[in-house]
């Protein structure tokens, strides 16, 4: 790295970087309590319903779709509702971005504090925030990893890292490269660390369960994708939207430069080199990677859903910092250098609000979405037309539960969508409603709407729509049909 470089007060960029993290953690504070934004509807509400109500059902601690360890630690912040989820992600994200400044500075990175604008910078890890999702622990287990990894605690980092899988399922294929790591370093006695969380878990569900085979034989995720498959292309494609362009170019830079790295000698031999090349740059090659070829092959129920990537936001905000510090070399003094670092990183900030085609958070608004403003009449025609005594009700729209304060895991008020041999829906008493929308009913209920009009046991009783994109009204729109089974 470019040590000559180096801010020689190490305690005032400890200082910069506290500073600088409490301020976007501040930020971030505030505009949880402004916005109205779930960042989806669909697995984001699911993920805080398992979270919210594992106090009364307490199996959703051992849900494999739901996570057990993010669960775990997210069920006590949901108490307060989807207000406590956002509060708990903004300082799952702000640990994250400290942990990318402890692994840029034991890299002896020059300007470390950066990182941490640079984790925060990513316009779409800025904005999952507000949502219910796994990426953001995902995103703070691998960089704690790293960072206890670089500050010389191998034993922490294998232990913290075993956890991974309970959080996200990607987390069995990065347990592989620490693997490797430690064998590199001839660190052999840390290795069997690797394997702390499955031993824990599966201990955990032979007591409970009386399965100590349930991590695996409760995987929810069908090798064949029922989602089909795209192109190879499409997560590369995506990453310079979901890190900002400038972002994504300096990364680039930085990849460079490691790559040019690995063909010198004596960098080679640096004492973080292998920690750096395979904790880092490795777990974003094979997370990239291996999602690139599950959408590409359709495996694993992949979907496409480029908000993956996010969970390498604070690993790519330290290539990033290697990126700039190649950049900054083109200063000829210290001063020269520093005002180059302070300018990008400001692009970096600024870029993305007014880029073409972003993922910037503020352009959704921060508003309620369309579909859960639907879902939002249609709860309130409900209790209108039917009164406050709680009807059976069917649905695959996750957010029907909050918006019509369902208990989305008690079987009577919410029967399961389940079709018979001849396609007819069953399990919904007469008197029930099934609340059917335009895109979970169909693609994950596989309850189409003609088959549900054709059917005489339905009658349907309202409808609403409003358009998806309110700037683009003309591409599609959101459509909440409620049918009350009559007989």
């Amino acid at each position: 790295m470019d040590s000559s470089a180096l801010i020689p007060d190490s305690t005032a960029s400890d200082r910069r970087a506290r500073w600088l993290l409490a301020g976007l953690l501040g930020l971030s504070v505030v505009v949880a309590f402004l916005t109205e934004s779930t960042y989806d509807s669909g697995d984001s509400i699911k993920h805080f319903l398992f979270a919210r109500d594992a106090f009364r059902y307490p199996m959703n601690y051992l849900d494999s779709w739901a996570k057990p360890l993010f669960t775990l630690l997210s069920s006590g912040p949901a108490q307060a509702g989807f207000i406590g989820m956002k509060l708990f992600q903004c300082g799952v994200v702000a640990l994250s971005a400290w942990c990318a400044f402890v692994v840029a500075r034991a890299l002896r990175l020059p300007a470390p504090e950066l990182a941490i604008v640079f984790a925060y910078a990513a316009p779409d890890y800025f904005y999952i925030q507000y949502s219910g999702l796994t990426e953001p622990l995902f995103g703070l287990v691998l960089v704690g990893a790293v960072a206890l990894a670089v500050t010389n605690r191998p034993g922490w980092s294998a232990a913290l890292i075993s956890l991974l899988p309970f959080v996200r399922s990607e987390g069995f294929m990065l347990i592989g490269i620490w693997a490797v790591y430690l064998v590199w370093e001839r660190k052999w006695r840390f290795l069997p660390l690797l394997l702390l969380g499955y031993v824990v878990f599966s201990a955990v569900g032979a007591v409970v369960l009386g399965e100590p085979g349930w991590v695996f034989g409760h995987n929810p995720y069908k090798t064949v994708s029922v989602y089909g498959h795209g192109d190879w292309d499409h997560f590369w494609i995506h990453l310079p939207f979901l890190l900002g362009r400038i972002f994504w170019g300096l990364a680039l830079i930085g990849g460079a430069r490691m790559l040019y790295d690995c063909l010198q000698p004596e960098r080679r031999q640096a004492p973080l080199f292998r920690a750096e090349l395979l904790l880092i740059y490795g777990s974003i090659v094979v997370f990239v990677g291996a999602h690139t070829i599950f959408w590409a092959k359709g495996l694993f129920n992949s979907f496409g859903l480029t908000r993956v990537l996010t969970v390498t936001a604070p690993l790519f905000a330290v290539v990033a910092l290697n990126g700039l510090t190649g950049v900054s070399q083109m200063g000829q003094t210290l001063a020269a250098r520093w005002r180059i670092r302070i300018a990008i990183a400001a692009a970096v900030v600024l870029f993305p609000a007014v880029e073409p085609g972003s993922d910037f958070p503020w352009q959704h608004d921060f508003t309620r979405p369309p579909d859960q403003q639907v879902v939002e009449n249609a709860a309130a025609w409900i209790r209108k037309t039917y009164g406050p005594a709680s009807r059976p009700l069917a649905y695959e729209f996750p957010y029907v539960a909050v918006a019509t304060r369902n208990n989305f895991f008690d079987p009577k008020t919410h029967p399961a969508v389940a079709l018979n041999q001849d396609g007819q829906l069953i399990s919904l008493p007469v008197g029930g409603l099934l609340v059917w929308d335009d895109w979970y009913t169909p693609v994950e209920g596989h309850v189409y709407l003609d088959k549900v009009r054709a059917d005489s046991r339905f009658r349907q009783m309202w409808q609403d729509s409003l358009p998806r994109h309110p700037q683009r009204p003309e591409r599609d729109t959101t459509r909440i049909i409620v049918f009350e089974r009559v007989r």
